[in-house]
């Protein structure tokens, strides 16, 4: 048998030498393993930003309801386990194991699965040992064609916000990749989403379409929002009589919609009728506290996972309510991301003296250089950084200044980088 080390190397290797399989050919692999998936109850979760975050808020609340959970998410910051989780934990190493050599068997005598479908294929198999109440998926890419869409049913399909990225397989426009996303309705099933998102009639077309119940959400739910140094306190109407006010212990304002999303979508699935107290919802959405997402490193030190446009104007949204009176700007993106967009976008912000352009180890990186002279052309003073770890020496000196804090964003890779020396 490998060593968690050795299964965790190889698995990062399957993208030299496999590619994506058809539909019909991963429901064949899942059937193999004996349909793992026909034993949960699930919820699916699609969107371009936030899926994470929903997943994390309905999995506290359904643990305090005295449900056992499993979750599937992705990606990963620091270590692999962290995509498979039961009860709010990462799995096992010895369970990774069991499900890796699995997965490794059938994959010789069938073929070899995807990162993304062997990740998923092992969930599966760990969800199956520990028989947990409820299962909650986040999509990797899309939905409609995406490894976790093969389960055969679900109790429901959650939709967040919608926006641009992962254009080159998704489509450009935000319809063609609401229709992806849309993709995971199912038959007699709610497909819940927030009315104002961008491609709403096509997530509508879709629910009609498939024949989901469609449950189209307003924002106007949410008022009386009020975020300082503890947390955020917000109003919610859950129901149309029900009103609770809950606190969410993070920064980050975007994550208010988050969690009303999730709580909005738990009590709209018939599963969990009678079964969610008020006291659940607000213990726990108050004990959820979710790595990446604004998220306060070290004093004055924020670690937020933005890394399309649509993230951060919510990211933008969140720093300018701060009280900062000087604001660093870390930032280091992958090279197939629209990132001089971004990049416009937060040096048009106004909100940073200063940014710091690092290079993320990975072969997909752009390189500090490329981001600095981006920077520069959008008339922001900028400074290199040779890795994660001098950034975050910069960011540690600026916050030592009265007043002043450091951000860190542009992929969810650094934020794992700078998790790792933390």
């Amino acid at each position: 048998m490998p060593t968690y080390v050795e299964a965790v190397n190889q698995i990062y290797e399957l993208p030299k030498f496999t590619s994506k399989h058809s539909f019909e050919e991963g429901r064949m692999f899942l059937d193999k393993l004996g349909a793992p998936d026909k034993k949960f109850k699930i919820i699916h979760v699609a969107g371009t930003n936030g899926k994470g975050s929903v997943c994390a808020y309905m999995e506290s609340i359904l643990m305090h309801a005295g449900y056992k959970t499993g979750c599937f998410i992705s990606p990963h910051l620091v270590d692999c386990r962290e995509r498979i989780r039961i009860n709010g934990c990462m799995c096992s190493e010895e369970a990774f194991l069991r499900a890796y050599e699995k997965i490794d068997a059938l994959g010789k005598k069938l073929f070899v699965p995807t990162f993304f479908e062997y990740l998923f294929f092992m969930a599966m198999l760990i969800f199956e040992e520990e028989k947990p109440d409820i299962v909650i998926l986040e999509t990797g890419l899309g939905g409609r064609l995406d490894a976790t869409n093969l389960v055969s049913d679900k109790l429901a399909g959650i939709i967040t916000s919608i926006g641009l990225d992962h254009t080159e397989y998704l489509g450009d426009t935000v319809e063609s990749i609401a229709s992806e996303k849309a993709g995971i309705a199912a038959l007699g099933r709610p497909l819940i989403y927030w009315d104002d998102t961008p491609g709403a009639s096509v997530i509508s077309d879709a629910a009609n379409r498939r024949q989901s119940v469609e449950i189209a959400l307003s924002k106007s739910v949410i008022s009386d929002v009020h975020r300082d140094n503890r947390g955020i306190d917000f109003c919610l109407r859950y129901k149309y009589d029900s009103y609770i006010c809950p606190h969410v212990s993070t920064q980050a304002l975007y994550q208010v919609e988050n969690a009303a999303l999730a709580v909005c979508s738990l009590v709209n699935i018939p599963e969990f009728e009678g079964h969610i107290t008020e006291d659940d919802i607000l213990e726990g959405l108050r004990g959820m506290t979710w790595p990446g997402r604004m998220e306060e490193l070290e004093p004055g030190i924020f670690l937020d996972g933005a890394h399309n446009e649509a993230a951060f104007t919510a990211f933008l949204g969140s720093v300018r309510e701060d009280g900062a009176l000087r604001r660093l700007l870390i930032f280091g993106c992958m090279r197939d991301k629209d990132y001089r967009s971004e990049i416009g976008l937060l040096a048009g912000s106004g909100l940073f003296e200063k940014a710091v352009a690092v290079s993320i180890d990975s072969a997909r990186a752009e390189s500090c250089d490329v981001i600095a002279d981006t920077f520069e052309e959008m008339n922001m003073p900028v400074i290199r950084a040779r890795d994660a770890k001098e950034a975050l020496d910069i960011a540690r000196d600026h916050v030592k200044n009265k007043d002043s804090y450091a951000y860190i964003a542009g992929s969810l890779y650094l934020a794992g980088e700078v998790k790792g020396l933390i």
